[in-house]
């Protein structure tokens, strides 16, 4: 009975896995869901508040203290008067408060606020082309798995066909062995070419299930289920020359790294400002009951202080060095990631038009392979051909579809590789 209720409680929630029937909707649920995704979500808004925080830099400061202090003894002198016996006077409260509301406002500072804020806006404009290179190389992995998903489902139909197609021989063949027609040879070879199907199917499902899991795993999904339509072919018209443009524009590992650049520019300014005096303005008001004979005691005080920076042990000399290698360091980060994308965009295109070469091939295969196949057939069913030629041929006619399947996979996944190198999508023609 309770194993009755276990399984009536957990049915429900298997059958709440979600399933997925198109691209689209798992690229919207690897967006919401991808830990890498979220993490780059989370600095995004770090680098927002340490804007906010640099903006706060320029506002006053205000702070309030309130003390109450006890004495064990006070100082107090003694005066004495002819005539008098002494008198004993304290100099203070041996229990008193003490009030102080200070504001500070930086009058001038050299450039400190006002670098360090142009530096911190860089860098909150770095942080959100850093997210979109986060997501579209994320979104780039589950287009990929999605088509592999999809080349694995088409090897486990093909599979399938495979050995639908050896087990249909295998009984022609075992109706001729039946009535003398055929040598038992023949019959042993069917029966071996179904074995070899039956474990091109297992392992060909086993890859299926291993592409399953690392797409749920990209998505950031464990409990999806996922439907893949078949592979097209989706014809490019775009040049190299092209291409190469649209990367350096669009690519937002190129933006982020510039606005590195740009941040890094602020920080050598704002390094030299360390050198620079500081012009403070302060505002306070006190009170205390601290005095003997004076009530509460209140007082209100304007300053302004001049700070001149003499000597701090060298920490403004090395920290002017320190920006200037960070400057550098982001003018090698832009050349390097130039030569990267510059990489990227060659290698996806050349696997693109090696792909489409090879779908081309691959669809010749495909017709010829039927061909053969029906041929094959129709020779071993008149006495003239051999069994071997129709499992030859239904080898070959399998081979051909696989190597299609593969080439229409390589295309697209050259093709979501030629997109995040770009940095944006392709318009493409599709062809049947």
């Amino acid at each position: 009975m309770k194993k009755l209720l276990l399984l009536m409680v957990l049915i429900p929630s298997l059958s709440m896995a979600e399933t997925v029937k198109d691209l689209k909707s798992l690229l919207k649920i690897a967006a919401e869901n991808n830990p890498e995704i979220k993490i780059s979500k989370r600095e995004r808004e770090i680098s927002n508040y340490q804007f906010k925080e640099a903006v706060g830099r320029f506002l006053p400061t205000v702070k309030f203290q309130y003390t109450k202090t006890s004495l064990s003894d006070v100082p107090a002198y003694t005066m004495s008067l002819p005539g008098l016996s002494p008198m004993e006077f304290s100099i203070m409260e041996k229990n008193f408060y003490t009030l102080n509301l200070n504001l500070t406002q930086p009058l001038f500072t050299g450039g400190k606020l006002t670098y360090n804020l142009k530096m911190k806006e860089e860098l909150k404009t770095a942080s959100f082309y850093q997210f979109q290179e986060t997501v579209l190389k994320v979104l780039t992995e589950i287009k990929k798995d999605y088509y592999t998903l999809s080349e694995a489902k088409s090897a486990v139909e093909i599979a399938e066909s495979y050995l639908k197609a050896v087990k249909e021989h295998l009984k022609d063949v075992k109706a001729f062995f039946d009535e003398g027609i055929v040598p038992r040879r023949d019959f042993l070879e069917a029966e071996v070419r179904v074995r070899d199907a039956e474990e091109q199917l297992e392992n060909a499902k086993r890859a299926y299930r291993v592409a399953l899991e690392k797409l749920r795993s990209d998505a950031g999904r464990s409990d999806i289920e996922v439907e893949v339509g078949e592979l097209k072919y989706l014809h490019s018209n775009f040049t190299e020359k092209e291409l190469l443009k649209a990367a350096f524009e669009n690519r937002p590992l190129l933006k982020y790294l510039e606005k590195l650049k740009k941040g890094a520019n602020y920080g050598v300014k704002l390094s030299y400002s360390q050198f620079l005096p500081n012009v403070v303005l302060s505002l306070s008001y006190d009170r205390t009951d601290q005095y003997p004979m004076n009530g509460n005691f209140d007082r209100t005080a304007v300053g302004i202080a001049v700070q001149f920076p003499i000597f701090e042990g060298a920490q403004r000399f090395w920290k002017v060095k320190e920006a200037k290698a960070q400057k550098a360091k982001a003018e090698l980060s832009i050349k390097k990631a130039k030569d990267l994308v510059r990489l990227q965009v060659i290698s996806a295109y050349t696997a693109l038009k090696a792909a489409e070469a090879r779908i081309r091939t691959a669809k010749k295969m495909v017709e010829e392979a039927e061909e053969l196949l029906r041929d094959s057939k129709e020779r071993y069913r008149e006495h003239v051909g051999t069994s071997t030629e129709v499992t030859d041929a239904i080898a070959y006619y399998v081979k051909a579809k696989g190597y299609l399947n593969s080439a229409l996979a390589d295309y697209n996944r050259a093709l979501a590789d030629l997109e995040y190198a770009v940095g944006k999508s392709l318009n493409t023609a599709q062809k049947p």
